[in-house]
């Protein structure tokens, strides 16, 4: 391990010590490596790294160096008692060569070749350098509208839609982070239907989340059961009119069917804090996951406070500690200017904009977890009651701190044209920067702090943890059962502890059921799908009545949920102020967890097959002196298939044996000269030889199939609807047409309750568990990726669907 060279902060503080799983997941996704991917730092050398390139930003507002020392210090402590982090870029890029610290961008999407194009340029060196992008589409005219510059007819923004997918799984393919996207469309466009439907086959537009941009007439047209206007982006003009009732209608019905598309309330942002300068807007997109409203080539520079490190007191007379809370704010307001100031932006236009306004999101995590200590129920009015207190005082203090920091370093630049300014609504109020609350996603974050993710409840109280993480081995599969601290700590203390009870809620048993635990433990500890989605959907309005960005949040469903429950939970987002609303139906995805072993078989029995076609091998060429090769003739049959995995197309071609075995293996995949492609070539080799050595499809695709690296995503196949790497789907359609097993008996995708059968788990267990949370595994640890604050997560790794 090497040490950084950067001063090391006073050694009088002691770090709050990492979870294990904290350390993997910084080894893996935060920390400095070499070429070989080996870590060069520890966890604590990150934060000292941190801290000291973001203090730096004091030496040009005339501090002297006791004043960037001073910084140092504070930020180290910020971070290493993990009272909260900086968004995940800041983290990983600060004082290194790329010093790229934003996560996120929005960039105009203008109705022209050259701006559409321009947008895809710009997307490709925002991915290059690890940030996510969020567009409005709903200024390029319609589907077959008249082009007048070359008589043609225009494609629409649907079609444009498909070109920026394409490009980004082009540059996640070139091994940079994974580009992550949100794309909007205006309610009022003239394709809106197209854009409602366009994620329904649950395969296009993978690298993107959809929201629609709903605006105020639209509601009042739905609340009155009326019709409203399309129009058109180009001339202004009204070209048509459509039910609001219909458009509402399939719009919920497939966010009850996919998640797809989440609801933005586009004018209640426009006419709000989100909004702080009103001549750079109108906002029309946000980030990725919807909680950062953005002007065109704005950036979010975003952190979360660690709600469960501010709970003071005895159990039982446990209360927040506001004091500790406030003076812990202003530290962070102070570090996120800071990471402004600090930042190198990858496109000169954000660069302006980021330092015309100076638009920071100051956010929480671990709020169950304080509910927990406080013995609060997620469900009940006073989390509510205590959600807005929290909230309010975060918002006051973080507007106390921008205020005070501008009495020394100035207001933000476009501070006169803004909400603050002399004729703003809300002015002469002098502010360093133009927002400072937004609740964002905290996949990564949480884990880091050992805390619950972001507003959302507990995942689990106890599940197991399963991932691919070995370097040494990594076909090896750990799992572990982990328990919520704060549910063994009462269940400790009140004496009905058990591993039996453990084992229960790791397997996705409910508590309701235990007749060995008592009744308030059952109200106090609900996971998420124990609360009522209009429970969460509150949830959510509490914290937004504080935050001027918005709030990041998914609203959990169970299976049975109807589709006139999913429009009730939109509805009471609009009623209750949300800025917009993401919601998931547990199961609802086709496409559930990847079963690795045949039906009826157990990783032991497929062990057990490979070993026997070992072991019958060894006695050929015990009895020959040597091996066998089997030749195939100079004309032979052959078979070709066409197959594509995520965005990428390939063919293989199998050569055949007179007997129709086959005895060869070409690939062909769309990127020529690619990594990929070389991969390709030699596993097609090297399965060539093995068939003609005699090693059976079977044995090969039982050892391959379920590799797991990118590309990776559905395929188009109905034998083999989604695979986990190129490898994955050439071995199980190669054990599916020339295998000693039938196309049923398949490693394939299942519904959830043949994952719990073969798991022990019986139904109603499985029905409130979060075992499933969605139909995706993990690309990196293969565990099942979850919903959570407005995005797919991974709890084992810090995966995040959303870069």
């Amino acid at each position: 391990m090497v040490t950084t060279s950067e001063p090391t902060p006073e050694t009088g503080f002691i770090p709050t010590p990492l979870s294990e799983n904290a350390v993997v997941v910084m080894e893996r996704r935060i920390v400095a490596r070499d070429e070989k991917g080996d870590p060069i730092e520890t966890p604590d050398q990150c934060f000292v790294r941190v801290a000291h390139n973001l203090s730096q930003a004091e030496l040009r507002y005339g501090g002297t160096e006791a004043d960037r020392s001073a910084a140092e210090q504070d930020f180290y402590r910020l971070l290493s008692s993990l009272d909260f982090l900086p968004n995940s870029p800041t983290l990983v890029n600060a004082g290194r060569d790329l010093q790229q610290l934003s996560a996120c961008f929005v960039l105009p999407v203008p109705d022209s070749i050259d701006g559409i194009f321009k947008a895809i340029r710009d997307t490709a060196v925002i991915h290059k350098s690890g940030g996510g992008t969020g567009f409005a589409f709903s200024r390029l005219r319609p589907a077959n509208d008249r082009v007048r510059s070359t008589m043609g007819v225009a494609s629409g923004p649907v079609s444009f839609m498909t070109v920026f997918d394409s490009a980004t799984e082009a540059i996640k393919q070139g091994g940079t982070r994974r580009g992550a996207n949100m794309g909007i469309l205006r309610v009022d466009h003239p394709d809106i239907d197209l854009f409602i439907d366009m994620k329904a086959d649950m395969t296009t537009l993978t690298n993107f989340n959809i929201s629609v941009a709903v605006t105020d007439d639209f509601m009042t047209a739905l609340a009155e059961d009326g019709d409203y206007n399309l129009i058109s982006p180009k001339s202004g003009d009204i070209v048509e009119t459509r039910n609001a009732r219909k458009v509402w209608q399939t719009m919920v019905e497939n966010a009850w069917q996919n998640g797809d598309p989440g609801v933005i309330f586009i004018d209640r942002i426009n006419n709000g804090r989100a909004n702080p300068v009103p001549e750079r807007g109108p906002i029309e997109s946000t980030n990725p996951c919807g909680e950062q409203p953005l002007y065109s080539y704005d950036s979010c520079n975003l952190g979360s406070l660690n709600l469960a490190h501010f709970v003071t007191g005895d159990p039982g007379s446990k209360a927040v500690d506001f004091e500790r809370l406030g003076a812990t704010v202003h530290r962070c307001v102070h570090l996120l200017d800071n990471v402004i100031e600090m930042n190198h932006y990858p496109i000169e236009e954000i660069e302006e904009t980021s330092h015309a306004i100076r638009r920071i999101g100051l956010g929480v995590m671990g709020w169950a977890d304080m509910l927990l200590d406080l013995r609060i129920p997620y469900d009940s009015e006073e989390a509510l009651s205590l959600a807005r207190e929290v909230m309010g005082f975060i918002q006051r203090e973080a507007d106390n701190a921008s205020h005070n920091l501008a009495a020394v370093r100035g207001n933000f630049p476009d501070w006169g044209d803004s909400l603050y300014g002399p004729g703003g609504d809300e002015g002469p109020m002098p502010l360093r920067n133009s927002t400072r609350t937004t609740i964002a996603p905290t996949g990564t974050l949480s884990i880091i702090a050992d805390c619950s993710g972001g507003v959302e409840p507990v995942f689990a109280l106890a599940f197991v943890r399963s991932h691919y993480l070995d370097k040494d081995d990594p076909t090896k599969r750990v799992e572990l059962n982990e328990v919520n601290e704060h549910f063994e700590h009462v269940a400790r203390n009140e004496g009905f502890y058990s591993d039996d009870l453990i084992e229960f809620l790791a397997k996705g048993g409910h508590l309701a059921e235990r007749n060995d635990v008592p009744d308030w433990v059952k109200d106090v500890f609900v996971t998420a799908h124990d609360i009522a989605p209009e429970a969460h959907v509150r949830m959510q309005a509490a914290f937004q009545e504080h935050t001027d960005n918005a709030v990041s949040k998914t609203i959990n469903f169970p299976n049975e949920a109807t589709v006139e429950d999913v429009a009730t939970a939109y509805q009471l987002a609009y009623e209750t102020g949300c800025k917009g609303i993401t919601i998931y139906r547990d199961g609802s995805r086709d496409l559930q967890v990847l079963k690795h072993a045949g039906e009826g078989e157990s990783g032991m029995e497929n062990e057990e097959a490979a070993a026997d076609a070992i072991a019958a091998a060894e006695a050929l060429v015990a009895k020959t002196g040597r091996s066998v090769r089997r030749r195939l003739p100079d004309e032979r049959q052959s078979l070709t298939h066409k197959f594509r995995v995520g965005e990428l197309e390939g063919y293989m071609t199998v050569g055949l044996f007179e007997d129709g075995t086959p005895g060869e293996l070409f690939v062909n995949v769309s990127r020529q000269g690619s990594t990929v492609m070389a991969l390709m070539d030699t596993m097609a080799m090297l399965t060539s030889y093995a068939l003609q050595f005699g090693v059976p499809v079977s044995v090969l695709a039982r050892k391959l199939q379920g590799s797991r690296f990118e590309p990776s995503g559905p395929t188009g196949n109905q034998e083999i609807p989604i695979a986990t790497s190129i490898i994955d789907y050439i071995f199980r359609w190669l054990d599916l047409k020339f295998g000693d097993r039938e196309a049923g008996a398949q490693p394939t995708l299942i519904p959830p309750y043949e994952v719990a059968e073969s798991m022990g788990v019986d139904e109603p267990a499985l029905a409130h568990s979060n075992m499933v949370q969605s139909g995706v595994g993990c690309p990196d640890c293969g565990s099942v990726l979850y919903y959570g604050e407005g995005c797919l997560i991974c709890r084992s790794c810090g995966y995040n669907k959303c870069g």
